[in-house]
């Protein structure tokens, strides 16, 4: 049992050296500001643990309603040829919400 521990041990490091650099982007630093201009546009913590704990699972919840809403209604969007539309409302607007905004940033 110690031997087969160690040796998944070991495949599981592996795995994790090989996979991890599979993307390695430059990110630009960001542009230099004052403080006084960082501390407007920056969102408080208020906002940043109410966007986590609240908005964002609403978010999840969201692309799942869509995701379920767009099955219903592809067979009418593709009679009509609306189908990007009813992609573009139902799948793509809540997963940019929830996946793609800033932390804090609710509107």
């Amino acid at each position: 049992m110690k031997r087969f521990l160690l040796l998944f041990g070991i495949v599981c490091l592996l795995a994790g050296m090989i996979a991890t650099p599979a993307v390695a982007k430059r990110v630009p630093p960001p542009p230099v500001t004052d403080d006084d201009e960082y501390a407007e546009s920056s969102p408080s913590g208020e906002a940043i643990l109410a966007d986590v704990l609240v908005v964002r699972p609403l978010g999840i919840v969201a692309c799942i309603v869509g995701l379920g809403g767009s099955f219903v209604t592809m067979p009418f969007a593709a009679s009509s040829n609306t189908g990007d539309r009813v992609g573009r409302a139902l799948l793509q607007e809540p997963f940019d919400y929830t996946f793609r905004r800033p932390l804090g940033d609710i509107e």
